[in-house]
């Protein structure tokens, strides 16, 4: 036999009654009793009737105006029912991600429909080889030229061919700056042991060059450098539901099912572990797409200069003044300048040293080696535990 109890209540209890249905083989038999609350002698089921009534009378009231949450009858969720992290330590999210961990350039561009909203991009297993360091050049060499005229300079009473011959002096005065002098002239047709005397002037080289330097052409060579992530990590997400799970012992959020491709996780800020004790099927270390760079060329520097020189003009005239020049011919600061007088015997009757200027010269180059290396952010990694794909079947 089946009871079924009718409770009516509006702020006190008016009147119950006791339906009884009576389930046989034959068609069910309803009795309708009334349970009155003013007799004198009410049976034991009225009296339990009553009682009922009475207490869901004044719970109904209370209820009018605070109402409970509904209560779950089951689970409603249509995709997955995913629990938050329990177990290990430190903190992570509580609601799960959808993670598809791929080769980088396999990624997707956009995250699936079904979790729309892209969470993170990330990456791991950075390959970076050394900067590619272009090399290092220098440019010419600077220098100044200021150690005078020749020290010395010879009347030699023999051509330039002969190793061998009489020679008078033809230097400047002391502290000669190399302007315009008549000292040591000699007059036409002198002669030296029976020989004429001007047959040619000997010159020795001029002082080298001095303060030389080289200039790399730029502080540090150009370079290139390249960047590759081997895995790359897509973390998508969508609205999620935590009343659509019901009832369990740790709560669960009815997350949305990407496919196969991903895992659900949950994640942390930093390199964290161990995994909560749900969540340890996979871990992953994840970083965002610029490393820490400080990949670059060593500063470039430059040798000594090698090919510069000190060059110059030496004049030659007939009279004291300067003003009537027969010969001029170049010299430099490597090599001593032999000059044949025409005709033989003719008078040298003044000298200057002019136009004396730097020759740059070229220097080798050194350094420009890669140097520094390029690294996972770790300060910005993402870590990811991740439960068990319930796709894989063993």
């Amino acid at each position: 036999m089946d009871f079924l109890i009718m409770r009516t209540s509006i702020g006190f209890v008016a009147t119950s009654l006791l339906v009884t249905v009576v389930a046989c083989s034959g068609a069910d038999t309803v009795f309708v009793a009334e349970c009155d609350p003013e007799n004198l002698f009410p049976s034991e089921l009225c009296k339990a009737m009553l009682a009922d009534a009475g207490a869901d009378a004044n719970a109904g009231d209370a209820d009018m105006f605070n109402p409970g949450p509904t209560p779950q009858a089951g689970s409603t969720c249509t995709q997955a029912c995913v629990p938050v992290p329990s177990g290990g330590a430190g903190y992570w999210s509580e609601v799960p991600v959808s993670v598809r961990f791929d080769k980088a350039d396999a990624l997707p561009k956009f995250c699936p429909e079904g979790v729309p909203n892209e969470k993170f991009r990330l990456f791991d297993q950075l390959v970076a080889p050394p900067a590619e360091c272009e090399a290092c050049a220098c440019e010419p060499s600077e220098g100044t030229c200021e150690g005078g005229p020749p020290q010395t300079i010879e009347i030699r009473a023999g051509t330039c061919a002969e190793s061998a011959a009489v020679t008078l002096p033809f230097s400047g005065p002391a502290g000669w700056s190399g302007a315009c002098t008549s000292a040591g002239a000699l007059p036409a047709g002198a002669s030296c042991g029976g020989e004429l005397c001007a047959q040619s002037v000997l010159v020795s080289a001029l002082p080298g060059p001095t303060s030389e330097s080289c200039a790399a052409t730029s502080a540090a060579p150009a370079f290139t450098t390249k960047t590759e992530w081997k895995l790359g990590a897509l973390a998508c997400m969508a609205n999620t539901n935590d009343d659509t799970c019901g009832q369990s012992a740790i709560k669960e959020y009815c997350v949305a099912d990407p496919g196969p491709e991903f895992l659900y996780c949950v994640h942390g800020k930093g390199v964290m572990e161990p995994c909560p004790d749900n969540y340890n099927f996979e871990r992953h270390e994840m970083y965002p797409e610029e490393p820490i760079d400080d990949r670059g060329c060593e500063a470039c520097e430059c040798g000594a200069p090698a090919g510069s020189a000190c060059a110059g003009s030496l004049r030659l005239y007939d009279d004291a003044a300067c003003a009537s020049q027969f010969e001029q011919a170049s010299l430099g600061s490597t090599d001593d300048k032999c000059i044949d007088v025409f005709p033989v015997g003719r008078a040298i009757g003044a000298k200057a040293v002019t136009g004396v200027t730097y020759v740059p010269g070229t220097c080798s180059s050194s350094g420009g080696a890669p140097k520094g290396l390029a690294s996972p952010n770790k300060i910005s990694a993402i870590t990811f535990c991740c439960r068990r794909s319930h796709w894989i079947v063993e």
